[in-house]
C-alpha cells in the first residue's frame, strides 16, 4: 500500500504533459513552471530553473524526492533519481492552466497546485 501511495504521488507530480490551449511552444510551457513549487496534497516539489525537481512526496509527504524535469514537444518529462525504486526517466502528458498543471501517468491524471 505504501508502494502504491507513492506510485501515485509521484504520477501525480512527474507524469505527463500536453501544453493547455494558450501555450504555443515548450518554452512557454516551462516558463509556467520554472522556478515554482508544486503541490498535490501533502506532497511539495520544486520545480527548479537550472531543470532540477526536488521534494517530499508519499501520503504523509516524508519520502525525498531527487531528479531532473524538462517539457519536451509538449510532454512533462521527469528523471527520479530518488527514491530509487521510482529512478527512471518518463515523458507524460500534461495540460497546464489557472495555476494548475495536471500530469497523466500510471495512477490517472493528477491535479498540481502551481505557487
Amino acid at each position: 500500500m505504501k508502494n502504491f501511495a507513492i506510485a501515485s504521488a509521484l504520477a501525480l507530480c512527474l507524469t505527463s504533459l500536453n501544453p493547455a490551449p494558450g501555450f504555443a511552444s515548450d518554452d512557454a510551457a516551462k516558463a509556467a513552471v520554472a522556478g515554482k513549487t508544486i503541490t498535490s496534497g501533502k506532497a511539495v516539489l520544486k520545480v527548479r530553473k537550472n531543470g532540477r525537481l526536488t521534494g517530499k512526496v508519499g501520503p504523509n509527504g516524508d519520502v525525498t524526492f531527487e531528479g531532473a524535469w524538462d517539457i519536451r514537444n509538449g510532454k512533462w518529462c521527469r528523471t527520479i533519481t530518488e527514491p530509487a525504486s521510482f529512478a527512471g526517466t518518463e515523458c507524460q502528458a500534461m495540460t497546464l492552466g489557472d495555476g494548475v498543471i495536471t500530469i497523466s501517468g500510471r495512477n490517472g491524471p493528477v491535479d498540481w497546485q502551481i505557487k
